[in-house]
């Protein structure tokens, strides 16, 4: 894994984390995707509360085939911490 890159936006820190295209990655993120798209369905199902829920679901369902056919070439990770959380 490759260390965290960081860059501060609106009082916010964006961290970008390159995770290796190996099969075991692939697996684990495979079954992540999957645990994400079932428990995003339900909430959806359940409020509501989703933006753009089938853009979402699409994109998911993409990941989530490339991953059980091991077919990724590159993977990052990319969220945004606020000021103050997340390693000092």
């Amino acid at each position: 894994m490759t260390p965290s890159a960081s860059e501060s936006v609106d009082e916010t820190e964006i961290r970008t984390v390159k995770l290796p295209t190996t099969a075991t990655t692939q697996r684990a993120l495979h079954e992540a995707v999957g645990h994400l798209y079932d428990e995003l369905a339900i909430a959806h199902e359940d409020t509501g509360e989703l933006d753009h829920a089938t853009e979402l679901f699409e994109q998911l369902e993409t990941l989530y085939v490339a991953t059980a056919e091991e077919s990724t070439t590159d993977i990052e990770l990319t969220y945004r911490l606020e000021n103050g959380h997340g390693p000092q």
